[in-house]
């Protein structure tokens, strides 16, 4: 029936009421000074009935006097019973009236009420009606045995009269006229009428619609969406609800889960009765990982929630090069420590470790890898070192000068043709053609090449697939753009899993295109039809380029065979020297990633072919570094007359459909099994609200109700809330109003950037002024 809510000036109050409707609206009634109770329900006005005549004048046992009532609350059987003494009656407000039940009660304590009718007389969406007279009075029969009454609403007609749209709605629909006239106007003549307000705002209604080219009608559903006030509302009581219980509502939410949901880890940490740590991955992740593990990056997020817990995702790319999230966990501490147990907690729900793995400089974060993860080839995020170059060259002052350099910069970092030894070589000539062979963070990063130069990990397999966290960069985003700063536990968990719903419809729906597609071939060799059939059509579009290339710019120069072991030179034609990089002349900070190949015009690559296990190998290392083969070896194909690329060059993560529809289809619950604990939490809820009512006008009782209430919250608090919220959390990452916390020398470094004046002190081009001049105070 929607919500109606009792009135709290009345002590008891029916849902059932009787009112009259002549088709435009309610007619109106003079109401007597007292509302009488009658076994079933209010009488309005003037009663037809003359048994009930005089019911106004006697005071029976129903009615109703606010005199010295004694409240007493009972808590023994576990929900509170008021007893009321020095009266001469009991009021019992758990007991329902028999045609309508309460099956919901908001947290601002909204009842909701269902009636009680037989299923014959509900009405059902998309039922159908022979007329419009047959459907209006089926719902008023409906409205009839609920207990309420209808009036005509909005209607929508042909011109030759038939209805096409009506909606039938309570007699109590709608906001009350509380609008007030002026009676001392001289042309007011109404006689202003004593009554009372109908209006209730209730929701009750039913829309019949007629069905195009017949009489028939068709009950119709009606969707009403809430503003902007009902959603902060919502917000502000679950607010209220959740309180100081968000971590132990979340941490039972999991533990839920883990006993329902196969496969599924969860993994906490309680420090000093408080949450400390956080880690969680399903089956779907765990299937992810195991196709696409080969590479992961960990980059911490922060401002996420209420307490500002460190988000660390671990990231990783899948069969379509899209992000794929393998699991996550939150932290109070962004030190060695915590990183370490979060570090463990992944590898015991995964139980075998990555390749390779990409993070940004973290200190703690890089001695907890090399701990937890020996086997694994740890490397630094590139991004985030050239992010940082505009404020260690600022000795380059002069800005086409400047921009040259970051121009040579990248093109050199970036190439991932270039040999350690050539890197090393035009590094040096760099550093001395733009004379800062002096400083300090060029050398610190130089010394570090290993760690973050492709040059210096090509054979690492796998190693050319991110060689940034720009990716994971971006799939932390979509997780800060849905979450808000202050967020409780709980909702940032429900937003997390929002957001892995749309990355599986994302997969499933790549996978989809990729099976109901057709690409355009570009060349005649047999094994490019074979490559589109094998794999994503993100990988293939790749790997098309690489057979394309084969055939328009490699020749054979010649052959070496000894002892089974072909080598074929293989000359690759390049009419110049080809720079990709971004449009922009002037390379900023902004900028994710930029690709260069510095190639010489016909270079020469050597391809070897064993011809005892059919075996080729390139020394481009193009296949180890990215996982397809490359342009020469597509060549060999050719020359060797094969028509299907073998099976063991197509590696399972670049295959189409590695993770199964189903799986990714799959959603999971997070609600309680058990719902008699909801059931009873209703029914507390509505008889502490009856108390409230009960007690409204008597101050001193109220306090005496709220106190015992307190203690009793008290008691359950101690007894059941075992797992505290996190307090006292600071993070580099999590500053005031969301900012990060800057050092003190980011801080100088950022003073220094700002363009020189001119003080007049000391008469120089500075970065100070006449107040805080360093001479002013010698002068005095």
């Amino acid at each position: 029936m929607g919500d109606q809510e009792p009135d709290v000036n009345n002590h008891i109050y029916e849902e059932h009421y009787l009112a009259s409707d002549d088709g435009n609206g309610i007619e109106d009634f003079d109401f007597p000074d007292n509302d009488t109770l009658y076994n079933d329900g209010f009488q309005t006005g003037e009663s037809s009935n003359p048994n009930l005549e005089d019911a106004n004048n006697d005071e029976d046992e129903n009615h109703l006097v606010d005199e010295d009532i004694e409240v007493n609350i009972d808590y023994s059987e576990g929900q509170p019973h008021v007893t009321h003494e020095d009266t001469e009656f009991n009021i019992d407000f758990i007991k329902e009236q028999e045609h309508v039940t309460h099956d919901y009660v908001s947290p601002g304590g909204t009842l909701y009420w269902t009636p009680i009718v037989l299923d014959d007389i509900k009405p059902k969406v998309s039922s159908k009606f022979n007329s419009y007279g047959e459907a209006e009075t089926m719902y008023r029969k409906y409205a009839l045995e609920s207990g309420f009454d209808v009036r005509l609403g909005r209607v929508q007609k042909m011109k030759n009269g038939i209805i096409t749209n009506r909606h039938i709605v309570c007699n109590r629909e709608g906001n009350p006229n509380t609008s007030k006239l002026d009676t001392l106007d001289i042309q007011h003549k109404k006689t202003q009428r004593r009554k009372d307000l109908f209006g209730r705002n209730c929701k009750a209604k039913v829309v019949l619609e007629i069905l195009p080219g017949t009489l028939t009608y068709v009950v119709g559903p009606s969707v009403r969406g809430g503003l902007v006030t009902d959603f902060k509302n919502a917000r502000r009581n679950l607010n209220c609800y959740i309180g100081g219980r968000d971590a132990k509502f979340l941490v039972d939410k999991m533990n839920d889960r883990k006993k329902n949901v196969p496969s599924f880890t969860f993994e906490y940490k309680v420090s000093n009765k408080r949450l400390n740590s956080l880690f969680w991955a399903d089956e779907t992740a765990k299937y992810n990982y195991n196709s696409f593990g080969d590479v992961i990056s960990l980059d911490a997020t922060f401002n996420m929630n209420k307490y500002d817990m460190v988000f660390v995702p671990f990231t990783g790319i899948d069969n379509h090069k899209k992000c794929v999230t393998f699991g996550a966990g939150l932290l109070s501490k962004e030190d060695g420590v915590s990183y370490e147990w979060l570090l463990r907690a992944f590898l015991k729900a995964f139980r075998k470790q990555h390749q390779l793995v990409l993070s940004d400089q973290d200190p703690a974060l890089k001695k907890a890898i090399h701990k937890v993860f020996p086997l694994a080839h740890h490397r630094l995020c590139m991004w985030h070192i050239t992010k940082k170059l505009p404020n260690k060259i600022l000795s380059i002052e002069d800005a086409t000068t400047n921009q040259n350099f970051r121009k040579r910069f990248h093109s050199i970092i970036w190439n991932s043709k270039l040999e350690p030894h050539e890197f090393e070589n035009v590094w040096h000539q760099m550093l001395e053609e733009f004379k800062i062979t002096d400083n300090t963070w060029m050398n610190t990063m130089y010394g570090l090449r290993k760690s973050w130069i492709p040059a210096f990990f090509k054979h690492i397999p796998m190693s050319g697939l991110m060689r940034t966290t720009s990716l994971s960069e971006s799939q932390n985003w979509s997780f800060q753009t849905t979450t808000l700063t202050g967020s409780y536990l709980v909702m940032f968990m429900m937003t997390f899993e929002s957001v892995m719903e749309r990355q599986r419809h994302n997969q499933i729906l790549n996978d989809f295109n990729t099976a109901t597609t057709f690409p355009k071939f570009i060349t005649h060799t047999p094994y490019e039809p074979h490559a589109s059939k094998v794999y994503t059509r993100k990988i293939f579009y790749q790997v098309q380029k690489e057979i394309s290339r084969s055939e328009d710019n490699c020749f054979q120069k010649n052959v070496i065979s000894s002892n089974g072991v072909d080598t074929i030179i293989v000359m690759e034609k390049r009419k110049n020297i080809t720079i990709r990089q971004t449009n922009d002349v002037d390379v900023d900070d902004k900028d994710e990633e930029y690709n260069y190949d510095c190639l010489i015009r016909d270079t020469e690559y050597t391809v070897t072919h064993s011809t005892k296990d059919g075996s080729f190998k390139c020394i481009c290392m193009h296949f180890e570094h990215l996982g397809i083969l490359c342009r020469h070896i597509f060549y060999v194909f050719k020359f060797y007359g094969i028509e299907q690329i073998p099976e063991k060059y197509i590696l399972k993560r670049w295959r189409r459909d590695v993770i199964p529809t189903e799986l990714l289809k799959r959603r999971f619950t997070n609600s309680f099994a058990d719902s008699t604990s909801d059931m009873t939490a209703i029914d507390i809820f509505s008889t502490v609200d009856r108390c409230v009512s009960f007690l409204s006008h008597d101050a001193a009782k109220l306090k005496l109700y709220l106190d015992e209430q307190n203690n009793l919250k008290k008691k359950i608090q101690s007894d059941v809330n075992d797992i505290q919220n996190p307090t006292d959390i600071r993070n580099k990452g999590c500053g005031s109003r969301g900012k990060r916390l800057k050092s003190t020398k980011e801080m100088i470094e950022k003073e220094i950037s700002k363009p020189k004046r001119k003080c007049a002190t000391c008469e120089q081009m500075v970065h100070h002024d006449k107040r805080n001049c360093p001479l002013k105070n010698t002068k005095k």
